[in-house]
């Protein structure tokens, strides 16, 4: 894992922002932006600028390839005290970015989806927060080589790791990289289920 220049975190940030520009859950938080498509791309590579930023500092970003298509953005077991730190500077600037109504569908999903993750004792689990790869770059395995590296980690760890999705057409996809459903929730603010998927460690 090496940190992206910032050329290639501009074009990582991007590309994710094309990849899940319709995810229900991005979809929620740009809702400032109405239907302006066009301002909703532009929160978003915002939005994942941020994130891939907050990963670099307390947690894990690989990158599909070298032409900035897409990235794994992981939670991992970083000390609680930096991954607070990181979060708290995120959040700050989210804030200002996603606008009151915008923040606050932020704030109420993340809360719903940590309320159902509660009973599965996932605390020291890594977290597979953010994966995407640009649309015209699917298709090419990028999407299992991103997150070769994350999880090969994961196993050297020894820990379980799990994602959420919307996306039910991922569910396959993330099954052949170890992942079983644990739960499918629905989710208020979006209006639409999501599935929980849980990894335990593979032994090397």
């Amino acid at each position: 894992m090496s940190s992206p220049s910032h050329t290639e975190a501009s074009r990582t940030a991007r590309s994710l922002a094309a990849a899940l520009i319709g995810d229900p859950f991005y979809r929620a938080v740009t809702v400032a932006c109405g239907e302006d498509e066009a301002a909703r791309l532009a929160m978003l590579e915002a939005y994942f600028a941020l994130a891939l930023d907050e990963g670099e500092q307390a947690g894990r970003v690989d990158l599909a390839d070298d032409g900035g298509n897409g990235a794994a953005i992981w939670t991992t077991d970083t000390p609680a005290a930096r991954r607070q730190a990181a979060y708290a500077q995120r959040e700050a600037a989210l804030r200002n970015l996603l606008g009151e109504r915008g923040f606050a569908h932020f704030t109420a999903i993340v809360a719903n989806m940590e309320h159902a993750l509660a009973p599965h004792g996932l605390q020291d689990a890594w977290y597979l927060s953010i994966a995407g790869i640009y649309p015209d770059a699917q298709g090419r395995g990028l999407g299992a080589s991103v997150l070769a590296p994350g999880l090969a980690a994961v196993d050297a760890a020894g820990t379980a790791c799990f994602l959420e999705t919307y996306n039910e057409r991922s569910l396959p996809f993330y099954a052949r990289m170890g992942f079983a459903v644990a739960g499918r929730y629905a989710e208020a603010v979006t209006g639409c289920d999501y599935w929980l998927m849980v990894r335990q460690p593979h032994a090397a």
